[in-house]
C-alpha cells in the first residue's frame, strides 16, 4: 500500500462498500440497514477532509483536489452506467433511465450543488450519497474562503445546530447527515492532540443525533432510529481506533488487512458502478431476488465482477488521473507551463525530483 493511505481506514472504507454491495444484492433480513454503510463513509469523509483541508494552501487548492479526486471515476463509471443504461434499456429497472444529457449534467450539477436549478436524473441510484458529499466539501471551501479555516469544526458544529433548531421536523433536508462529518473531522481532532475540540464536537454530533432521534426527524435516504444513532456511536470510535491503531493492524492481522485494504482502495469506483449495473446483470441473467440456491450469485460472483470493474477503472484512469487533474485545476497557468517545458531545457536539463514534499493525509 502506499505510504499516504491508512491501512485501517481503507479497512474501514471496504467494511463500508461490502455492507452496502449485501444490502442491495442479497435479499436477507440481518442486511437490511444496508444504508449505514454511507453513513460509515461519511464518518471517514469528515475524517479525511479534516487533513485535506490542513494541508490545502488555500479555498479553491482544497476544492481542486475534491475534484482531482472524485470527477476521474466519476466520469468514466457515470459514463459506462449510461452507456449500459441506453444499450440495453429493457433491463433498466422503472423509474431508472437515464440519458446523456442526465450524464453529462450530472457532473456540473455535482460539484455546483445545482447552481442553475435543473432538472436531471443522476446516472445511478447510488449517487444521491455524493450530493451530500459536496454540500459538505462547499461548507468547507467558503469557510476556506473567509479565513476561518481554524474554526472549521466548530463552525461546521455551529451551522448544523442552528440548521437543527430552525428547521421543522417534518421538513426533509441533510442537516442530520452532519452529525457523522463532525465525528470524523473531530477523530481527526483527537488524533493531532487537540482533545478539548474534539470532545466538544463528538459532544455536539452525539446531542444533534439523538436530538433527531427523540423529534421524529423525516429522513427518506436512511431512516433516523436507536441503529443509526448507535452506528454513528460506534463508527466514531471504529475510525479512531482504525487511524490510531493502523500499524497494530497491519502486524497482527495482514493477512485479512492486506485484502480488505485492497477493497478499500477501490471503493469509490466500486460504489459509482455498484447498484444499476449489479441489478441489470441480476435481471439479464433471470435471478430473481427469491431464489435462495442464487445467494451465492449475490453475495460472491457480482460483487466480484463489479470489483474487477472497479479496480480497471482505479488502475487505469482514477490512479493515474487524480494528481495530474489536481494540478490542473489547482493551478492551470502552472500545469501548462510545466507541461511545455523549452526546447533547451528538455534537451539538455535531466528531470529533477521536486523539491515540494508533501505532508502526509489520508486519501480521502
Amino acid at each position: 500500500m502506499k505510504s499516504e493511505r491508512s491501512v485501517g481506514i481503507d479497512c474501514l472504507r471496504a467494511i463500508s462498500i461490502i455492507w452496502v454491495l449485501l444490502y442491495h444484492f442479497v435479499p436477507l433480513q440481518i442486511f437490511n440497514r444496508g444504508t449505514f454503510g454511507v453513513l460509515l463513509f461519511f464518518i471517514i469523509s469528515g475524517y479525511c477532509i479534516a487533513f485535506s483541508v490542513e494541508t490545502s494552501q488555500s479555498a479553491w487548492h482544497f476544492y481542486a483536489k475534491r475534484l482531482g479526486r472524485l470527477l476521474p471515476a466519476l466520469i468514466v463509471c457515470g459514463l459506462l452506467t449510461t452507456l449500459f443504461k441506453n444499450v440495453m434499456p429493457d433491463l433498466v429497472e422503472p423509474g431508472r433511465g437515464v440519458t446523456w444529457f442526465d450524464y453529462v449534467y450530472t457532473l456540473i450539477s455535482l460539484p455546483t450543488l445545482n447552481v442553475l436549478r435543473v432538472d436531471h436524473h443522476l446516472p445511478d441510484g447510488a449517487y444521491w450519497s455524493l450530493q451530500i458529499e459536496f454540500q459538505f466539501y462547499l461548507f468547507c471551501f467558503l469557510m476556506m474562503a473567509l479565513g476561518l479555516k481554524q474554526r472549521l469544526l466548530a463552525l461546521l458544529c455551529v451551522v448544523t445546530i442552528f440548521r437543527t433548531l430552525t428547521t421543522s421536523t417534518d421538513f426533509y433536508t441533510s442537516n442530520d447527515f452532519f452529525p457523522f462529518f463532525i465525528t470524523g473531522m473531530s477523530v481527526a481532532a483527537l488524533v493531532r492532540g487537540r482533545s478539548r475540540e474534539a470532545i466538544i464536537g463528538i459532544a455536539v454530533a452525539f446531542s444533534v443525533e439523538l436530538y433527531h432521534l427523540n423529534f421524529n426527524v423525516k429522513q427518506p435516504s436512511v431512516a433516523i432510529e436507536m441503529y443509526r444513532s448507535l452506528l454513528l456511536w460506534s463508527g466514531t470510535a471504529a475510525v479512531y481506533l482504525a487511524a490510531r491503531y493502523d500499524h497494530v493492524l497491519l502486524r497482527s492481522l495482514r493477512a485479512v488487512a492486506v485484502p480488505l485494504a485492497f477493497i478499500g482502495v477501490i471503493s469509490y469506483p466500486l460504489y459509482l458502478l455498484h447498484q444499476d449495473i449489479g441489478n441489470m446483470i441480476l435481471h439479464w441473467a433471470h435471478i430473481g431476488r427469491d431464489y435462495n440456491s442464487a445467494l451465492f450469485v449475490r453475495a460472491v460472483v457480482l460483487p466480484g465482477f463489479l470489483a474487477a470493474m472497479a479496480w480497471l477503472v482505479f488502475a487505469l484512469v482514477e490512479r493515474p488521473a487524480i494528481k495530474p487533474l489536481t494540478a490542473l485545476l489547482a493551478n492551470p497557468l502552472a500545469w501548462v507551463r510545466r507541461s511545455q517545458p523549452s526546447a533547451a531545457g528538455s534537451r539538455y536539463q535531466a528531470a529533477a525530483p521536486s523539491g515540494d514534499v508533501a505532508r502526509q493525509e489520508p486519501v480521502g
